[in-house]
């Protein structure tokens, strides 16, 4: 149970990374070693593992633990199994699996099953399975246009592998600094028509 509360742990430490400003994501990607996310990798596999066999016997507990009292206040005086009961019965265990359906999906996005996916992803060396053509290709065309994509690249790539995430903030990286010459090339666009100067 030790890698899945530092399973959890990591997680928690990824959310935290994700709200952080963008310069303190690259350098944090930037500064990782291979052995690093290696080992990350190895804990969140094993910490997945626990996690699911806790969350099915930890939801099925609570589940039948509330559909418990609910069956002893309607039984609690006689134990005549009417229609009207096992109606009762049988819609409250429907509400309560659809609650804890609830939970458990607002709870997928800081710790649940889709976290742990992107956890797994971010760290993942680049695959076809994980990375499309086009993405790999946007983050080459970043590099060949902004240098300091390039250099995040050259940065990486002397320590370590390339992961899915160095595409992502590859991609971001260049988008940031694309967005920041479109705004500056309208500021200083007036609707004016440009002169063209015949030789």
């Amino acid at each position: 149970m030790i890698a899945l509360f530092k399973g959890l742990g990591l997680l928690l430490d990824d959310n935290a990374l994700h709200r952080e400003p963008f310069e303190v994501q690259v350098a944090h990607w930037r500064d990782k070693t291979d052995k690093q996310i290696d080992e990350e990798v190895e804990l969140l596999t094993v910490a997945k593992k626990q996690w699911v066999i806790a969350s099915i016997i930890g939801w099925q507990a609570i589940s039948l633990m509330l559909l418990g009292v609910i069956a002893h206040q309607l039984w609690q005086h006689d134990y005549h199994v009417t229609f009207s009961r096992v109606v009762i019965v049988f819609t409250s265990w429907v509400s309560i699996l659809f609650v804890m359906w609830y939970i458990a999906d607002l709870f997928d996005h800081s710790a649940g099953f889709e976290r742990w996916l992107r956890a797994f992803n971010s760290r993942a060396r680049l695959a076809p399975d994980a990375d499309t053509v086009e993405c790999v290709a946007d983050a080459l065309e970043m590099a060949r246009r902004y240098p300091e994509v390039l250099r995040y690249k050259q940065e990486v790539t002397n320590h370590r592998e390339m992961r899915h995430e160095d595409i992502v903030i590859m991609r971001e990286m260049g988008h940031l600094r694309q967005y920041s010459e479109i705004v500056r090339e309208l500021d200083r666009y007036d609707g004016a028509p440009k002169l063209v100067v015949n030789g």
